[in-house]
């Protein structure tokens, strides 16, 4: 890997995010598993609800953060910046946390056993897949400012 070069990483994120809740959707119609309550059900609608809109405003917030700071938001891409704003203050990976958030949040509104399961599935391929190589490549292209940004951030949550 080169420095211009962005991360090695294994899946393109915003395709996972797609294929993970159709994935689930299939596997609920294939397989119905009938553990959540019916969708729009009481407390599961609310709870959902409030996860989903949590999950995009992490994810419009990361979006904003590297925009701001002038730098790709395509994970394929090299880094231009490193970017402690915004919801990175808290987070190292605020639109993939909304992704998984989001996944769950789609299974609690719309009744979706599977995208529990999805969501676990989701995260591994996200973190395993992606955040750790990301985090090789980071550290090799900004050295020790990012290096000490790891020690102050949580990955995750």
């Amino acid at each position: 890997m080169t420095q211009s070069a962005g991360p090695d990483i294994l899946f393109f994120p915003p395709l996972l995010s797609v294929v993970v809740p159709a994935a689930a959707i299939a596997a609920e119609w294939a397989v119905p598993l009938g553990l959540l309550p019916n969708a729009g059900t009481g407390w599961s609608i609310v709870a959902g609800l409030v996860m989903m809109l949590g999950a995009g405003a992490l994810a419009a917030g990361g979006t904003r953060a590297f925009r701001q700071a002038g730098t790709h938001v395509d994970p394929r891409q090299s880094a231009l910046h490193l970017v402690q704003d915004g919801p990175y203050r808290f987070t190292r990976n605020p639109m993939y946390l909304g992704m998984v958030i989001l996944q769950l949040g789609l299974g609690l509104v719309f009744s979706l056993d599977w995208a529990v399961l999805g969501a676990v599935i989701l995260w591994a391929c996200l973190h395993w897949g992606v955040v750790l190589r990301e985090e090789t490549y980071l550290s090799q292209k900004f050295g020790a400012p990012y290096d000490e940004y790891l020690t102050q951030t949580r990955r995750w949550l």
